[in-house]
């Protein structure tokens, strides 16, 4: 069916008239036409997976059975864009940061939001876009570029990492380049995923940033009913009269930013672009990332898991005691080790400081390497790392009994899974709230609590004061990132530079892939009424505003879809230590929880094993 299209990079450089652009195509005798960029593309994101995992993923690229009738109603393109009145064209519809569920074909709308609606395509100038996989027949056409009689410009952000996959695509997407740059991150050495999903989106008047957990694909995005993303937006106002920040001025979120495209190979005069916009709602909000290959010492600290923590100790949420809920589309060979690494981040925790008498110490005391490294590892593992870390990832059943009844992109192998070291008694199944939905969420809700002097750096947001002598603080992230030491990162050490330049030095951050996302602190104002009411007379009410939804926005999906579902019973007792921390409904207004929750435990299910579709 037509649909409009929508996207939009920089302005063109003068005021003449666009130039006609032809696509690249072949007529075949059956009167298609086949464009060489996307087939390109196609062909070697195929060569990715493999066959039974391609067939699964091509269950999402069309409408499933049980909804395809409607689909000759044109349902998708005579859909209003939202159910309550549309904002204006390229206004701060999103100042102060929002999360959004993507919308979903053939369910109700409520707190919904579709590529189009991110886009803005009418007075888009600008599109910097990325993901690990596209369609970009399907991106083009939401885009307003001089395909399409626009101006809008855009910056592809792909995977490439061979030489001969970079001239490939430069070459067939050669006669575009008048609105088309391709950029691809550097992937030497073990660096195998472009990962990342990011937006810089330039409009006349504002910078919007988008960070989405989808990918360029219909599906992802909702168009097929089949799959369900979060993202997260944000509206930053252009600075008045040619101004520009200064970079050491920027916030931190802005300069974290500044720093992954920056490594990822983003043009000079699109990072220059970013210094024409004021980053101030940011304060209160962090952006974290993987860059992917070797960090050294400094940029080590900022990247990875480490970058995680560091962004927990910058807001000022550090917890002595936290639980973990990690919602994930793809599971590495977990163990231990990794869980623990990122449960140490997640409390704000920092390893690689000798400063730190809290933390867990690395153990400098392995056996020597012919390498001169070392990997450290908290001595000993805590106990509670499994008790207090779940993860959110399908059983078979839920996913063969879902709309699509298979999925390519969502990724455990069994080997993975039965290793002996594998920590699969933290596994829960994931079941939307929307029935028949599967997921590619990746999202980590933190909630945790700190005593009260106990290291608090800032303290500032995501946290208020409960009793005991304690405080509630409470988090979440948004992003590409999944639960794997490839998107986390690992960290080693060099023991002959640290001996030679010192205990801070010799640190190193292995990333596999590049990721990105951003960390929202819960705001005062969710938490119990009468600490907000305390924290306000203290002087510290700042925090992410929640976007409250019009009160005729309602889901016709029941609220009891947050209970279990009744096709699984719990098994065992379950989390006995989650009344001691806040609930999970302090997550209300800042992220809709797109799970339910309390999840089932696996029992003697089995996950989802991408790679064994249709051999069973």
């Amino acid at each position: 069916m037509k649909r409009e299209r929508s996207i939009s990079p920089r302005e063109l450089s003068d005021a003449r008239k666009a130039p006609k652009i032809e696509e690249t195509t072949f007529d075949l005798p059956s009167g298609a036409r086949l464009n060489f960029l996307s087939t390109t593309i196609n062909e070697q994101q195929a060569s990715r997976k493999s066959a039974s995992a391609n067939l699964a993923t091509n269950c999402h690229k069309s409408l499933p059975s049980a909804i395809k009738a409607e689909e000759g109603n044109d349902t998708i393109k005579q859909e209003s864009p939202s159910p309550s009145k549309p904002a204006p064209p390229g206004s701060l519809q999103y100042p102060h940061g929002v999360v959004k569920k993507t919308w979903a074909f053939g369910h109700p709308r409520h707190n919904d939001i579709k590529l189009e609606e991110v886009l803005e395509p009418q007075t888009l100038r600008t599109a910097v876009l990325s993901a690990f996989q596209w369609d970009t027949d399907w991106v083009l056409s939401k885009l307003k570029t001089p395909l399409k009689g626009g101006r809008t410009k855009c910056v592809f952000i792909m995977q490439a990492k061979q030489e001969s996959e970079r001239k490939e695509i430069q070459a067939q997407a050669a006669s575009i380049r008048s609105f088309l740059r391709l950029v691809f991150p550097p992937m030497e050495g073990q660096t195998w995923c472009m990962h990342s999903k990011l937006m810089l989106l330039f409009h006349p008047e504002k910078l919007r940033i988008a960070v989405p957990t989808a990918n360029l694909l219909n599906f992802d995005w909702g168009e097929t009913g089949s799959m369900e993303n979060t993202v997260f937006l944000i509206d930053l106002p252009r600075l008045p009269d040619g101004k520009k920040t200064q970079v050491k001025d920027l916030t931190h979120f802005a300069q974290e930013l500044l720093y992954f495209v920056q490594k990822q190979g983003v043009d000079e005069d699109v990072r220059d672009g970013l210094l024409n916009f004021d980053f101030a709602a940011t304060e209160h909000m962090a952006f974290v990332h993987s860059v992917g290959g070797i960090s050294y010492r400094d940029d080590a600290r900022r990247t990875g898991f480490l970058g995680l923590g560091n962004a927990v100790r910058h807001l000022g949420l550090q917890t002595d005691r936290l639980d973990l809920d990690f919602a994930a589309s793809s599971i590495g060979s977990l163990n231990d080790s990794q869980l623990q690494n990122l449960y140490t981040a997640a409390k704000g925790l920092d390893v690689t400081s000798p400063s730190s008498s809290s933390q867990p110490k690395p153990d400098f005391f392995q056996n020597p390497r012919t390498t001169g490294t070392a990997k450290p590892s908290p001595s000993p593992l805590p106990s509670d790392v499994r008790k207090n870390l779940r993860v959110y990832f399908p059983t078979h059943e839920t996913v063969t009994s879902s709309s699509a009844g298979a999925a390519g992109t969502i990724c455990l192998n069994r080997k993975y899974f039965e290793n002996l070291g594998f920590p699969r008694d933290c596994f829960r199944d994931y079941i939307s709230r929307r029935r028949g939905l599967l997921s590619h969420n990746k999202l980590l809700l933190a909630r945790g609590k700190r005593r009260i002097g106990s290291g608090d750096a800032r303290g500032r947001v995501g946290g208020v004061e409960g009793g005991g002598g304690s405080k509630d603080v409470a988090w979440v992230y948004v992003g590409s990132a999944n639960c794997s030491q490839s998107a986390w990162g690992n960290l080693t050490v060099d023991r002959k530079a640290q001996k030679e330049k010192g205990q801070g030095e010799g640190w190193k951050m292995n990333c596999r892939n590049w990721e990105c996302g951003v960390l929202l602190p819960v705001p005062p104002q969710n938490f119990p009424q009468m600490t907000v009411e305390k924290k306000e007379e203290e002087g510290e009410g700042d925090g992410i505003e929640v976007k409250k939804e019009d009160p005729d926005e309602t889901d016709s999906e029941p609220e009891s879809s947050s209970t279990p579902d009744p096709r699984y019973p719990l098994q065992g007792k379950g989390d006995t230590d989650q009344e001691q921390l806040i609930g999970m409904e302090v997550f209300n207004g800042l992220v809709d929880l797109p799970f339910v929750f309390p999840a089932p435990e696996y029992g003697g299910r089995e996950p989802w094993y991408f790679q064994e579709w249709q051999t069973r």
